[in-house]
């Protein structure tokens, strides 16, 4: 019981310093904004995001002032590094479960469409080469670099059925601990491979 109210307390602790840390990033994204540094405001807001803490109102907070700061910049150059750190952090966010997903396809479409602007403007292509242009970007961008979630769990079980199989084997040397230990091995290399 002592261990749980431990765990409990450090949970507890964790969660409390790093709401604070996404509330004084936010404070100080807010200050840089005013001093009219945006790009630097964009990147406190991003710290304030990757502090991220399930149902904290400040991972809204932090999303909302990149979306406004992105909104507020004129250079494209600089709305495109806007709205890339923005889908970058909210993919850094990803566990089994990725959060703002709606928002992360809404910064896509507005980033494939700055990256159209600024190609056109720097490259001068023809008219009847947007199309390409456009599906190319479009295939760079929707590429999914993330491993399995089906595989990654698996990988993480295997392991742990690995260790605990090799524990059971040191102890009870027999047919069965073996089995279960190339079983347990084999799934997990497997699991990596495929993840």
């Amino acid at each position: 019981m002592r261990w749980v109210l431990v765990f409990l307390a450090v949970l507890a602790s964790c969660v409390y310093v790093l709401t604070n840390n996404q509330k004084r990033l936010i404070r100080e994204g807010d200050l840089l904004f005013a001093m009219g540094k945006p790009l630097m405001a964009i990147s406190m807001y991003e710290r304030a995001l990757l502090n991220y803490v399930p149902f904290s109102p400040y991972n809204e907070k932090a999303v909302e002032k990149i979306k406004k700061t992105c909104q507020a910049l004129t250079e494209k150059e600089h709305k495109l590094f806007c709205q890339e750190t923005l889908r970058s952090a909210l993919y850094q966010l990803r566990g089994f479960y990725v959060p703002y997903w709606e928002t992360i396809t809404k910064t896509e479409k507005d980033m494939l469409i700055t990256k159209l602007e600024l190609y056109i403007q720097h490259n001068n292509p023809p008219p009847e080469e947007y199309q390409q242009i456009f599906k190319e970007l479009k295939a760079m961008t929707d590429y999914d670099p993330y491993p399995s979630v089906f595989w990654s769990f698996l990988v993480v079980f295997s392991l742990a059925g690995w260790i605990g199989s090799a524990v059971f084997l040191t102890l009870k040397a027999n047919k069965k601990a073996f089995l279960s230990f190339l079983v347990f091995l084999f799934l997990w290399l497997l699991g990596l491979y495929l993840a």
